[in-house]
């Protein structure tokens, strides 16, 4: 669990980045934290990340005191956070596989376990078939995913993005932020999402925190349904109904096959006498006709009177 206590922070230079700052992180909860450049997210981060320490307050993490760490135990405590960088920060000349691995090397984990254990983030994040590539031979969103493997290797308890989805278009960001979803769900990982995109918050709803000039001035779930949603639910909706229309589409044909067959039939039956009346009563003709008609009708009777 994640508890900010009282936290503010404020820089050897003047800047206060954050003022009195109380929140709660459940385990295996996905939050995002939004707000304008200079609100205090990257401060709120560092804080969690024991990159800084708060100015008054505590943070705690799993019941330890961030604040309160050594130095040369910070990089311990670090084991637990995993970090995604919008930059990736991969290493250029290493492979898919050997980036992945590196993060688990400086651990000193055994050769067996590091290499099942790559095999198992490579395939979760759907680059099993890449990890022989090199990073400039992927695309923008592979490299992420490469860059998410890598910070979730150590089996990190939290995960921190900072703006996953900057870099990339609408597609891959839905993509990114399902992966992301995956990750909550399957490693039980508690994830914090830094990000400026509220297309994003609004198509993947969740517990949102917004800070402003240093104040949490938000912190509640975000319930609206994007209209991505409301597409996908009249898809579900259109596919349920389809098996209805072709029965009926189907019933249809049935039914006129058999009028076909019926009339057809009776048609069969019939003097070539009747048929022949039965063509003419079912021709629809413009009323000056109708005189000729009667004629003709008159005079298959065998009436030779013409009609004045």
């Amino acid at each position: 669990m994640i508890e900010f206590k009282n936290v503010s922070k404020r820089y050897k230079n003047g800047t206060n980045a954050l003022y009195d700052v109380n929140l709660t992180v459940q385990d295996g909860e996905f939050v995002y934290i939004m707000g304008p450049t200079g609100s205090g997210k990257s401060t709120l981060i560092k804080l969690l990340d024991g990159e800084e320490v708060p100015t008054s307050g505590q943070v705690l993490v799993s019941g330890i005191d961030v604040g309160r760490l050594r130095k040369s135990k910070v990089y311990l405590y670090r084991r637990k956070i995993g970090v995604v960088f919008q930059d990736y920060r991969l290493l250029p000349e290493k492979t898919v596989f050997e980036n992945v691995a590196y993060a688990l090397e400086v651990l000193d984990m055994p050769t067996d376990k590091i290499r099942k254990r790559v095999r198992e983030v490579l395939k979760l994040v759907e680059l099993a078939d890449k990890s022989n590539a090199k990073p400039r031979e992927l695309s923008g969103g592979q490299q992420q995913r490469v860059a998410i493997a890598r910070a979730i290797a150590k089996r990190p308890t939290i995960l921190i993005a900072d703006e996953p989805t900057g870099n990339l278009d609408p597609n891959m960001t839905d993509e990114m932020i399902r992966l992301l979803e995956k990750i909550n769900e399957e490693e039980k990982t508690t994830l914090l999402v830094v990000t400026h995109n509220d297309v994003m918050v609004e198509y993947h709803p969740k517990r949102t925190i917004k800070l402003d000039q240093g104040h949490i001035v938000n912190d509640k779930m975000h319930e609206n349904i994007s209209f991505y949603h409301k597409k996908q639910e009249e898809k579900a909706e259109e596919k349920a109904e389809e098996p209805v229309k072709q029965e009926a589409i189907a019933k249809e044909v049935e039914n006129s096959q058999e009028e076909y067959v019926v009339e057809n039939n009776l048609e069969d039956s019939m003097s070539e006498a009747d048929l022949q009346t039965l063509k003419i009563d079912q021709i629809v003709v413009p009323e000056d006709l109708n005189r000729t008609l009667e004629y003709v009708e008159v005079r298959q009777e065998g009436d030779t009177d013409e009609i004045h």
